[in-house]
């Protein structure tokens, strides 16, 4: 499923928290959760739903739509 969420440039976009959200060095950096989330052969793996989330074209797909990051 399409989570609505996509990645530009090093930052995510979506319907929340919208560019708020940014990659480095393969981790995820922003408001909630910063640096305990990591992208590794293009899945998405942390403390919470590790692996079940996967980015494919720089958008992002998973099991639910509510991802920053991840609640």
């Amino acid at each position: 499923m399409y989570t609505n969420y996509w990645i530009s440039n090093g930052f995510i976009y979506g319907p929340e928290y919208s560019g708020r959200f940014w990659i480095e060095n393969g981790f995820i950096y922003g408001p909630k959760n910063s640096g305990k989330f990591w992208i590794q052969d293009n899945f998405i793996y942390g403390p919470k739903d590790s692996g079940k989330f996967w980015i494919s074209e720089g958008y992002i797909y998973g099991p639910k739509g509510n991802v920053p990051w991840i609640d």
